[in-house]
Formats: structure tokens, C-alpha cells, sequence
């Protein structure tokens, strides 16, 4: 299994908890917590100090920024963002692509590739 980085920004509850022990447990995995009361400063100085590979963050954490996942992917590409919810058992997932076009048959492969192959269950 491949090494990944995780910053965990949420609430000191059950879930986050839960989230953060089921995702210290994977082998060569390093998670970084952050707690609720830290601002958006402290969590972006951790992804930038980390490399993370991927950010999760408490849904209730954002409600007054919801540009958040594209300030994160614009400065972080690589990175995947995952919003949780605890009322809806819902994850918002965020990824950024760069594909570099070289013929108009690049832009059609693009809209037509299925990007994400994850089983998606729509409500």
C-alpha cells in the first residue's frame, strides 16, 4: 500500500474521532489532525508544511467559505479534498486535473472520460 499524507480538520466528536483512528490504523499512512477552534491559516500551513495527499474536513467547519475546495486545489493540484457530513452520511469529494490540450479531440476525450471511477449512490 502506497504512503499517504492526511490532514484531518474537523470537530472533536465522535465522528472525527472515528475518522481519525480508522485512518491511523492504514500502514505507512501519517495523519495530521487540526482542531475546530484552529483557522483556515493553520490548516493551510499544515498542507503546505505536509504535502498532503489528501484534506478532510468537518462540513460544519465551511460554511462561511465556500470557495475552500477550490482555494485548496488551486494551490495544491495533487490534492484530493473530502468534505463529511455527519447528518447525511454524505462525502463531497474535490480533485483538480491539468490536461494539457493539444488537438480539439483532446477537449471531447475529456468530456467524455468518466474521471471519477468510484461508485457514486445519488440521493
Amino acid at each position: 500500500m502506497k504512503s499517504k499524507t492526511i490532514v484531518l480538520w474537523g470537530r472533536e466528536d465522535l465522528l472525527s474521532t472515528s475518522v481519525e483512528l480508522f485512518l491511523k490504523v492504514q500502514q505507512g499512512w501519517q495523519v495530521f489532525t487540526i482542531s475546530r477552534e484552529d483557522p483556515l491559516d493553520v490548516l493551510i500551513q499544515v498542507i503546505d508544511g505536509s504535502h498532503a495527499d489528501a484534506v478532510i474536513i468537518h462540513q460544519a467547519n465551511c460554511r462561511e467559505n465556500a470557495q475552500l475546495p477550490g482555494i485548496l486545489l488551486q494551490n495544491h493540484p495533487g490534492l484530493k479534498v473530502i468534505f463529511v457530513s455527519p447528518n447525511n452520511n454524505l462525502m463531497e469529494v474535490y480533485g483538480k486535473q491539468n490536461i494539457l490540450v493539444t488537438s480539439s479531440a483532446d477537449l471531447i476525450s475529456t468530456v467524455e472520460t468518466d474521471m471519477f471511477s468510484l461508485p457514486c449512490k445519488t440521493v
